[in-house]
């Protein structure tokens, strides 16, 4: 029997502590903070259900948000329709239920802060005074694991993020906002008793006070009938890797999982897909007695798409690129039918060109119509 620890109890660390404890793995999941809400979005895409099918099975309250809407540097709006939607949750209950399945998988849940990680006297590792033999970094943006192994994300390596949880009741409705000469964009998720609102600019191009300005910009302009004030602020950093060839992912008995490891999507900021799958990834290499392979079958399975969205980004927050894709979504339902696919995962970075190019004579032609 392996004994496993995993330093932190979101989504990734949830997704590798259930599979290894349904796997005969002994694991104990390390979890700080259990009832702190994490500042994102909260979506849950088709590819998160993809990479963790039991998310179906833990009867969660979430928001089903059929409607997305993208308005562009200069407040042109496209509506896509969503199908299946996007199910929006509140983390705290998503990481608690995810965590509730684990401990009845036979895990161990420790609810403390990590303080001490060491090599054990007869191999191994020591983590917190308990003897493991594999360790598993899932504790985000500042991961011990990672930082123990100097794999810890640089700061140009990270986006930063202000935004509030709003209190209430809400359409559901996606509503994301790009302005003018801004690297990042601002966000209005609704849960089931609140809504995620945010923005997010890359580490060289955040200002705190532009920041909270667009916000309210937003708000005025987007969010009609919304009352902003009322909520709690948050502030946030987050994955924004944009050189892949350089990232570390584990050693031949660690392994990075999740923000942990950068797995986040630089252009949409998507990354609890990614979290679940390498998860999920981590657990099968462990079980296999394979560690020192999981590197490779990560770059393979996930880092191949999120390399690809690097190079696609730095083009995308271009203005007259913003503005073109948000007035060819609101004119071309083909159009609008790709940008949900990528929305949920059905369509992957490394095949967008080809699809696009293949489709743009039908776009082309629903842009005259105007459809």
């Amino acid at each position: 029997m392996k004994t496993v620890g995993i330093v932190g109890g979101g989504p990734g660390g949830g997704a590798c502590a259930l599979a290894l404890a349904r796997g005969g793995a002994r694991v104990f999941l390390f979890e700080r903070e259990p009832e702190r809400e994490k500042p994102c979005g909260g979506g849950l895409t088709a590819r998160a259900f993809k990479a963790l099918p039991e998310l179906a099975e833990l009867d969660l309250p979430w928001a089903e948000a059929r409607d997305f809407h993208v308005v562009g540097p200069t407040g042109r709006r496209a509506c896509i329709a969503l199908d299946p939607p996007i199910r929006i949750v509140s983390r705290r209950v998503l990481d608690s239920a995810l965590r509730r399945e684990v401990e009845r998988a036979g895990a161990q849940l420790v609810y403390e802060h990590v303080g001490e990680i060491a090599r054990g006297a007869n191999g191994g590792w020591e983590i917190n005074g308990r003897a493991v033999d594999a360790l598993v970094g899932a504790g985000g943006m500042n991961d011990p694991v990672a930082r123990l192994h100097g794999a810890a994300l640089a700061h140009d390596e990270r986006a930063t993020a202000v935004g509030r949880f709003v209190r209430g009741a809400f359409p559901p409705n996606i509503v994301v906002r790009f302005f003018p000469h801004a690297h990042g964009y601002a966000w209005w998720f609704p849960r089931p008793d609140h809504a995620s609102l945010g923005i997010e600019l890359a580490g060289g191009h955040f200002d705190k006070e532009l920041a909270w300005r667009l916000l309210g910009q937003f708000a005025a302009e987007d969010l009609p009938g919304v009352e902003i004030d009322n909520g709690d602020d948050y502030g946030w950093s987050g994955p924004a890797v944009t050189n892949w060839d350089a990232r570390v992912f584990g050693g031949p008995d660690w392994l990075l999982v999740g923000d942990a490891a950068g797995l986040c999507d630089v252009t949409t900021g998507e990354g609890i897909s990614y979290a679940l799958a390498s998860g999920r990834l981590a657990a099968e290499s462990i079980l296999r007695d394979d560690v020192a392979g999981y590197p490779a079958r990560l770059r393979e399975s996930l880092v191949r798409d999120l390399a690809k969205s690097a190079r696609l980004h730095r083009k995308f927050y271009r203005d007259w690129v913003l503005r073109a894709v948000v007035l060819l979504n609101s004119r071309s339902r083909t159009a609008r039918r790709i940008t949900a696919d990528v929305s949920h995962g059905f369509e992957s970075y490394l095949t967008l060109k080809r699809r696009f190019y293949l489709n743009a004579p039908r776009m082309i032609g629903e842009f005259v119509v105007g459809t």
